[in-house]
């Protein structure tokens, strides 16, 4: 599965090896990173203390990371504006998200008030933080969830489905699953 990360420049700062460890708990689960930004992001700031110049380019790689990803999780220990938007373009694409804080962060924050069906919050320590992320991850596993898309018609195939449903006794969601069940067989012998 994809996960996109999100953390804030401070949480780079103070706390890389939680960090690290979070994204090595995402790699042990079978999982990966749409976008692997991390180590890269830390050198420059911490390390060259060089801040970066290229904000339009990683505005548009975060957006298109949260497109693609499965699932986002969010380290929200401290509050940045960037993580908040990214954190609500998540929640609008109804992108399941885990807001992560760590015990000791302020109980009163941004992150702490989104309250969205797709949101999810946790509180960790050392100690809860591989659980937290494994529980997410397989509570939101596209292999254990149907998935849904719209899928426009024209009159003579909605005719067809409402005729097919009638007869059949199945719902028109099911006479097109069946549908396409059948096709994949046909296509694989």
């Amino acid at each position: 599965m994809k996960v996109h990360f999100i953390t804030s420049r401070p949480s780079l700062e103070n706390d890389i090896d939680r960090l690290r460890a979070i994204i090595s708990i995402i790699h042990e689960n079978g999982h990966y990173l749409a976008r692997d930004w991390v180590e890269v992001a830390y050198r420059r700031q911490v390390e060259l203390k060089k801040p970066a110049d290229d904000w339009g380019m990683i505005y548009k790689d975060n957006l298109e990371a949260i497109a693609q990803s499965d699932v986002i999780i969010a380290e929200t220990t401290y509050e940045n504006f960037a993580v908040g938007y990214q954190v609500a373009v998540a929640v609008q694409q109804k992108k399941p998200i885990l807001l992560m804080r760590h015990a000791s962060a302020d109980k009163n924050a941004f992150a702490t008030g989104v309250d969205d069906d797709w949101a999810q919050h946790g509180q960790y320590d050392d100690d809860t933080l591989p659980l937290i992320i494994k529980n997410f991850i397989e509570e939101n596993d596209i292999k254990t969830k149907d998935l849904r898309f719209n899928f426009f018609i024209d009159r003579q195939i909605y005719n067809y489905l409402r005729w097919t449903s009638l007869r059949t006794n199945k719902t028109k969601a099911e006479v097109l699953r069946d549908l396409v069940v059948r096709e994949i067989e046909k296509q694989n012998n």
